[in-house]
Protein backbone atom coordinates (compact mmCIF):
# COMPACT_ATOMS: atom_id res chain seq x y z
CA UNK A 1 0.00 0.00 0.00
CA UNK A 2 1.33 3.42 -0.97
CA UNK A 3 1.15 6.15 1.64
CA UNK A 4 1.52 9.67 0.24
CA UNK A 5 1.34 13.12 1.82
CA UNK A 6 -1.62 15.36 1.07
CA UNK A 7 0.67 17.79 -0.72
CA UNK A 8 4.32 18.02 -1.70
CA UNK A 9 6.45 19.27 1.16
CA UNK A 10 10.01 19.08 2.42
CA UNK A 11 8.65 18.60 5.93
CA UNK A 12 7.49 15.03 5.37
CA UNK A 13 8.47 12.01 7.43
CA UNK A 14 7.81 8.47 6.18
CA UNK A 15 7.80 6.04 9.09
CA UNK A 16 6.89 2.58 10.32
CA UNK A 17 5.63 1.67 13.78
CA UNK A 18 6.86 -1.49 15.56
CA UNK A 19 6.66 -2.82 19.09
CA UNK A 20 8.49 -5.45 21.13
CA UNK A 21 6.48 -6.62 24.15
CA UNK A 22 4.62 -3.32 24.02
CA UNK A 23 7.82 -1.26 23.92
CA UNK A 24 6.94 0.78 20.81
CA UNK A 25 9.02 2.75 18.37
CA UNK A 26 8.80 5.03 15.36
CA UNK A 27 11.28 3.81 12.71
CA UNK A 28 12.66 5.91 9.88
CA UNK A 29 14.72 4.73 6.90
CA UNK A 30 17.62 7.15 6.62
CA UNK A 31 19.17 5.06 3.82
CA UNK A 32 16.29 5.28 1.35
CA UNK A 33 15.60 8.85 2.52
CA UNK A 34 19.11 10.14 3.21
CA UNK A 35 18.43 13.89 3.17
CA UNK A 36 18.96 15.44 6.59
CA UNK A 37 15.37 16.11 7.64
CA UNK A 38 14.05 19.38 8.99
CA UNK A 39 12.62 17.54 12.00
CA UNK A 40 16.13 16.57 13.23
CA UNK A 41 15.70 18.37 16.56
CA UNK A 42 14.89 16.97 19.98
CA UNK A 43 11.78 19.13 20.40
CA UNK A 44 10.29 17.83 17.16
CA UNK A 45 11.17 14.23 18.03
CA UNK A 46 9.47 14.74 21.40
CA UNK A 47 6.31 15.86 19.59
CA UNK A 48 6.46 12.92 17.18
CA UNK A 49 6.70 10.47 20.11
CA UNK A 50 3.92 12.20 22.07
CA UNK A 51 0.96 9.86 22.48
CA UNK A 52 -1.69 12.56 22.14
CA UNK A 53 -0.17 15.07 19.71
CA UNK A 54 2.06 12.85 17.57
CA UNK A 55 2.54 9.30 16.35
CA UNK A 56 3.28 8.02 19.84
CA UNK A 57 6.20 5.87 20.92
CA UNK A 58 8.78 5.12 23.59
CA UNK A 59 11.46 6.20 21.15
CA UNK A 60 12.43 6.99 17.56
CA UNK A 61 14.96 4.96 15.58
CA UNK A 62 16.74 6.03 12.40
CA UNK A 63 18.35 3.39 10.15
CA UNK A 64 21.63 4.62 8.65
CA UNK A 65 24.60 3.32 6.68
CA UNK A 66 27.73 2.30 8.56
CA UNK A 67 31.36 2.11 7.50
CA UNK A 68 32.31 -0.76 9.81
CA UNK A 69 29.00 -2.62 10.38
CA UNK A 70 26.10 -3.73 8.21
CA UNK A 71 23.99 -0.82 9.45
CA UNK A 72 23.91 1.95 12.05
CA UNK A 73 21.20 2.69 14.60
CA UNK A 74 20.53 6.24 15.76
CA UNK A 75 18.19 6.11 18.76
CA UNK A 76 16.22 8.85 20.51
CA UNK A 77 14.23 8.47 23.71
CA UNK A 78 10.69 9.85 23.76
CA UNK A 79 11.95 13.08 25.34
CA UNK A 80 13.82 13.74 22.08
CA UNK A 81 17.34 13.22 23.38
CA UNK A 82 19.70 10.70 21.81
CA UNK A 83 20.56 7.60 23.86
CA UNK A 84 23.28 4.96 23.53
CA UNK A 85 21.15 2.03 22.33
CA UNK A 86 17.95 0.08 22.95
CA UNK A 87 17.66 -3.72 23.10
CA UNK A 88 14.01 -3.95 22.09
CA UNK A 89 14.56 -1.24 19.50
CA UNK A 90 17.34 -3.30 17.94
CA UNK A 91 14.97 -6.24 17.55
CA UNK A 92 12.37 -4.03 15.87
CA UNK A 93 15.08 -2.52 13.66
CA UNK A 94 16.03 -5.97 12.36
CA UNK A 95 12.51 -6.54 11.02
CA UNK A 96 12.36 -2.98 9.68
CA UNK A 97 15.58 -3.57 7.70
CA UNK A 98 14.06 -6.69 6.17
CA UNK A 99 10.70 -5.04 5.43
CA UNK A 100 12.39 -2.05 3.76
CA UNK A 101 14.04 -4.42 1.29
CA UNK A 102 17.60 -3.99 2.54
CA UNK A 103 20.08 -6.86 2.63
CA UNK A 104 19.67 -9.14 5.64
CA UNK A 105 22.53 -11.34 6.83
CA UNK A 106 22.47 -13.94 9.62
CA UNK A 107 23.35 -12.33 11.93
CA UNK A 108 23.53 -8.62 11.14
CA UNK A 109 26.01 -6.26 12.75
CA UNK A 110 24.52 -2.96 13.94
CA UNK A 111 26.59 0.03 14.98
CA UNK A 112 25.33 1.88 18.08
CA UNK A 113 26.78 4.50 20.42
CA UNK A 114 27.54 1.56 22.74
CA UNK A 115 29.53 -0.22 20.05
CA UNK A 116 28.71 -2.92 17.52
CA UNK A 117 26.02 -5.46 18.38
CA UNK A 118 24.79 -8.58 16.61
CA UNK A 119 21.09 -9.08 15.75
CA UNK A 120 19.55 -12.22 14.28
CA UNK A 121 16.06 -12.94 12.94
CA UNK A 122 15.38 -16.50 14.08
CA UNK A 123 13.59 -19.22 12.12
CA UNK A 124 10.65 -19.11 14.56
CA UNK A 125 10.13 -15.40 13.93
CA UNK A 126 11.74 -14.28 17.18
CA UNK A 127 14.64 -11.83 17.13
CA UNK A 128 17.80 -12.31 19.20
CA UNK A 129 20.33 -9.65 20.17
CA UNK A 130 23.85 -10.27 21.45
CA UNK A 131 24.00 -7.42 23.95
CA UNK A 132 26.93 -5.09 24.75
CA UNK A 133 29.30 -5.92 27.63
CA UNK A 134 27.96 -5.87 31.20
CA UNK A 135 29.81 -3.78 33.80
CA UNK A 136 29.04 -3.03 37.45
CA UNK A 137 31.90 -0.51 37.68
CA UNK A 138 30.61 2.91 38.62
CA UNK A 139 32.93 4.60 36.13
CA UNK A 140 31.32 2.68 33.27
CA UNK A 141 27.67 3.24 34.25
CA UNK A 142 28.40 6.20 34.85
CA UNK A 143 27.77 6.61 38.59
CA UNK A 144 29.58 8.80 41.07
CA UNK A 145 31.89 6.97 43.45
CA UNK A 146 34.44 4.19 43.21
CA UNK A 147 34.32 0.45 42.66
CA UNK A 148 31.32 -1.68 41.73
CA UNK A 149 27.74 -1.10 42.80
CA UNK A 150 26.24 -4.46 43.86
CA UNK A 151 23.64 -4.40 46.64
CA UNK A 152 24.93 -1.04 47.83
CA UNK A 153 23.16 1.74 49.71
CA UNK A 154 21.73 4.67 47.77
CA UNK A 155 20.94 7.42 50.25
CA UNK A 156 18.18 9.56 48.79
CA UNK A 157 17.76 11.71 51.92
CA UNK A 158 18.09 11.34 55.70
CA UNK A 159 14.89 9.29 55.83
CA UNK A 160 15.31 7.08 52.76
CA UNK A 161 18.13 4.67 51.91
CA UNK A 162 17.63 2.02 49.21
CA UNK A 163 19.58 -1.13 48.37
CA UNK A 164 20.45 -1.01 44.68
CA UNK A 165 22.56 -2.74 42.09
CA UNK A 166 23.70 -0.46 39.26
CA UNK A 167 25.28 -1.54 35.99
CA UNK A 168 25.89 -0.66 32.38
CA UNK A 169 24.83 -2.68 29.35
CA UNK A 170 25.83 0.07 26.99
CA UNK A 171 23.38 2.29 28.87
CA UNK A 172 22.84 2.95 32.60
CA UNK A 173 20.53 0.81 34.79
CA UNK A 174 19.54 0.64 38.45
CA UNK A 175 17.89 -2.52 39.79
CA UNK A 176 15.92 -2.86 43.04
CA UNK A 177 14.79 -6.28 44.24
CA UNK A 178 11.62 -6.71 46.27
CA UNK A 179 7.85 -6.52 46.09
CA UNK A 180 7.26 -2.88 45.21
CA UNK A 181 3.72 -1.56 44.82
CA UNK A 182 2.33 1.13 42.50
CA UNK A 183 2.88 3.97 44.96
CA UNK A 184 6.56 3.10 45.40
CA UNK A 185 7.05 2.57 41.67
CA UNK A 186 5.66 5.99 40.75
CA UNK A 187 7.49 7.73 43.58
CA UNK A 188 10.90 6.07 43.38
CA UNK A 189 11.17 5.53 39.61
CA UNK A 190 11.40 9.19 38.55
CA UNK A 191 13.36 10.09 41.69
CA UNK A 192 16.15 7.57 41.08
CA UNK A 193 16.19 8.08 37.30
CA UNK A 194 17.40 11.69 37.66
CA UNK A 195 19.28 11.29 40.97
CA UNK A 196 22.54 13.25 41.08
CA UNK A 197 24.61 10.09 41.57
CA UNK A 198 23.89 9.27 37.90
CA UNK A 199 25.21 12.16 35.78
CA UNK A 200 23.59 10.80 32.60
CA UNK A 201 20.43 9.54 34.32
CA UNK A 202 19.43 5.89 34.64
CA UNK A 203 16.75 3.38 33.71
CA UNK A 204 15.18 2.07 36.92
CA UNK A 205 13.89 -1.50 37.38
CA UNK A 206 11.77 -2.97 40.14
CA UNK A 207 12.25 -6.73 40.15
CA UNK A 208 10.55 -9.57 41.98
CA UNK A 209 12.23 -12.99 41.74
CA UNK A 210 9.64 -15.77 41.31
CA UNK A 211 12.14 -18.62 40.99
CA UNK A 212 15.53 -19.58 39.63
CA UNK A 213 14.25 -19.18 36.07
CA UNK A 214 11.62 -16.42 36.30
CA UNK A 215 11.45 -12.77 37.34
CA UNK A 216 8.75 -10.09 37.20
CA UNK A 217 9.92 -6.61 36.27
CA UNK A 218 8.54 -3.08 36.03
CA UNK A 219 10.45 -0.37 34.20
CA UNK A 220 10.85 3.36 34.66
CA UNK A 221 12.79 4.35 31.56
CA UNK A 222 15.13 7.32 31.42
CA UNK A 223 13.62 10.11 29.32
CA UNK A 224 10.34 8.22 28.90
CA UNK A 225 8.73 7.16 32.19
CA UNK A 226 6.82 3.91 32.69
CA UNK A 227 7.17 1.55 29.71
CA UNK A 228 5.60 -1.81 29.01
CA UNK A 229 8.99 -3.41 28.41
CA UNK A 230 12.73 -2.72 28.21
CA UNK A 231 15.15 -5.10 26.49
CA UNK A 232 18.43 -3.86 27.92
CA UNK A 233 16.61 -3.54 31.25
CA UNK A 234 15.66 -7.22 31.12
CA UNK A 235 19.33 -8.13 30.70
CA UNK A 236 20.24 -5.71 33.51
CA UNK A 237 17.70 -7.33 35.83
CA UNK A 238 19.02 -10.83 35.15
CA UNK A 239 22.67 -9.78 35.49
CA UNK A 240 21.88 -8.01 38.77
CA UNK A 241 20.04 -11.10 39.96
CA UNK A 242 23.10 -13.22 39.26
CA UNK A 243 25.37 -10.73 41.04
CA UNK A 244 23.09 -10.96 44.10
CA UNK A 245 23.04 -14.81 44.00
CA UNK A 246 19.35 -14.86 43.10
CA UNK A 247 19.67 -16.26 39.56
CA UNK A 248 22.12 -18.61 37.77
CA UNK A 249 24.56 -18.05 34.93
CA UNK A 250 24.04 -19.89 31.63
CA UNK A 251 20.27 -20.34 31.94
CA UNK A 252 17.37 -18.93 29.96
CA UNK A 253 15.53 -16.66 32.36
CA UNK A 254 11.91 -15.69 31.71
CA UNK A 255 11.49 -11.96 32.23
CA UNK A 256 7.83 -11.05 32.68
CA UNK A 257 7.21 -7.39 31.97
CA UNK A 258 3.84 -5.60 31.69
CA UNK A 259 3.87 -5.81 27.88
CA UNK A 260 4.95 -9.44 27.55
CA UNK A 261 7.79 -11.87 28.13
CA UNK A 262 11.44 -11.78 27.09
CA UNK A 263 14.12 -14.43 27.39
CA UNK A 264 17.58 -13.53 28.71
CA UNK A 265 20.74 -15.60 29.18
CA UNK A 266 24.00 -14.38 30.73
CA UNK A 267 27.20 -16.42 30.35
CA UNK A 268 29.77 -17.13 33.08
CA UNK A 269 31.69 -14.05 34.15
CA UNK A 270 29.22 -11.81 32.30
CA UNK A 271 31.35 -12.32 29.20
CA UNK A 272 28.26 -12.26 26.96
CA UNK A 273 24.48 -12.03 27.15
CA UNK A 274 21.54 -12.50 24.80
CA UNK A 275 18.07 -11.01 24.62
CA UNK A 276 15.37 -12.86 22.71
CA UNK A 277 11.72 -12.18 22.01
CA UNK A 278 9.04 -11.17 19.57
CA UNK A 279 9.03 -7.99 17.47
CA UNK A 280 5.85 -6.88 15.73
CA UNK A 281 5.07 -4.59 12.79
CA UNK A 282 2.09 -2.34 13.61
CA UNK A 283 1.59 0.08 10.69
CA UNK A 284 3.33 2.58 8.45
CA UNK A 285 2.44 6.11 7.45
CA UNK A 286 3.52 9.64 6.68
CA UNK A 287 3.62 12.75 8.85
CA UNK A 288 3.62 16.33 7.58
CA UNK A 289 4.68 19.27 9.73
Amino acid sequence: MEVTPRQASENVLYFSKFHAAGNDFVLVDGINHPRTPSWWHHETIYKLCHRHYGIGGDGLIVLLDSKDSDYRMKYFNADGHEAEMCGNGLRCLALFIRDQGHSVSTPMSIETLSGQVSVEIMADGLVKVAMPPISFARANIPMRGDGECINDDLKIDKNLTLKITALSIGNPHVVLFGDYGDEQFYELGPMISVYHAFPEGANVHFVKVEGMDTIVQRVWERGVGPTLACGSGAVAAVAAGIANNLLPFNAKIRVKQPGGELSVAVADGYRESTLEGEAVYVYHGVVEF
